[in-house]
């Protein structure tokens, strides 16, 4: 990963070099493919919020539960590590709302597996198939059936993480190191039942989760377009697509730097030129971050101006009642 990200880095210094190429580029771009991509990631937004409903939906009133969902959806961009910290800080409201405590966390994690379990099974079905050479597109095992058998693993060992869990359990002995280990473990287990309980009931609303992923990957598609570029073939650009995505998991707010760079780096090497890649990735990401960013921030702006009215409304002695009411309006 730091090969790739060094790589990218170098890739974005070499077309910053070229200003006048790049500047022409810009002064050509074709700024209706930029209002289909502003369009591709707010579909991606809905995909997201409509799984935030599934999942904490039941906890909060309906009036509030799409501005709730934004919110939380621009929070998992400020907030590092792919945003469990930001999604399982917001959960602690819901449990003034009723939402039992076990819930809060397994939940919580059930919530971004389900979001990023697309991202995952894409890269390992399309990764062994263009490793394989039957599709068009880059064929070395390290950039495709590497990431893609990477990819699979790692699914299939979440899956079946409370077999495994179990089996551990009953072969160590309780020392403090393995103490932690379970307890973490524990918790990602609950957060993998409650995934397949949600699965299980076939909502709908799991509809967001693969137009979630597909939508953000089509802005990608957009911006090589808005921008002239002779873009990449649809398998390498989500092969780039989902590998340097990974980067945002890295504790870095919105993966700010990692994840342009990775992108970058992996068009390279897939035999893109640097300038094509570079502001195609850069657009990508400025509307990627900063459309949900806007969103969320008008939504949790509304839930607590609705927040503050809901507090002037209530009588002193109505404390409880008035809490309840700036509850409502809090976002998760």
């Amino acid at each position: 990963m730091l090969a790739i990200l060094a790589l990218g880095a170098g890739a974005v210094l070499a077309g910053i070099s070229n200003a006048a190429t790049i500047a022409e580029r810009l002064s050509n771009a074709r700024p209706a493919w930029l209002i289909v991509a502003a369009g591709f990631e707010i579909m991606s937004a809905i995909g997201f919020v409509l799984v935030f409903q599934l999942v904490f939906g039941e906890w909060l009133p309906k009036r509030v539960t799409f501005r709730v969902g934004l919110a939380a959806r621009a929070a998992t961009i400020v907030v590092p590590a792919g945003g469990l910290l930001a999604i399982g800080t917001g959960a602690r409201a819901l449990r003034k709302r009723g939402m039992p405590t076990a819930k809060t966390g397994s939940r919580t994690i059930a919530l971004l597996l389900i979001t990023n379990a697309p991202n995952l099974i894409v890269l390992g079905v399309l990764g062994v198939v263009l490793g394989s050479g039957l599709l068009s597109g880059p064929h070395e095992p390290a950039l495709t059936t590497i990431p893609g058998v990477a990819a699979i693993s790692v699914v299939g060992a979440t899956a079946l993480l409370p077999r495994i869990s179990h089996q551990r359990d009953k072969r160590r002995a309780p020392k403090f190191p393995h103490r932690v280990v379970s307890a973490v473990a524990a918790q990602l287990e609950l957060g993998v039942i409650e995934a397949r309980a949600l699965l299980g009931g076939r909502g709908w609303k799991l509809l967001g989760a693969p137009a979630s992923y597909a939508f953000d990957n089509a802005v990608l598609w957009a911006t090589f377009n808005a921008f002239g570029h002779s873009h990449p073939p649809i398998a390498t650009l989500m092969m780039a697509y989902l590998i340097g995505s990974t980067a945002a998991a890295l504790p870095i707010p919105g993966g700010i730097g990692a994840v342009e760079g990775g992108m970058v780096g992996l068009f390279v090497l897939y035999g893109a030129t640097a300038i094509c890649a570079g502001i195609a990735v850069l657009a990508y990401r400025a509307i990627a971050n900063g459309l949900p960013l806007v969103l969320g921030g008008a939504a949790f702006a509304t839930l607590a101006r609705r927040a503050s009215v809901d507090r002037r409304s209530q009588p002193a002695a109505d404390g409880p009642s008035s809490s309840a009411s700036v509850m409502d309006a809090q976002p998760a």
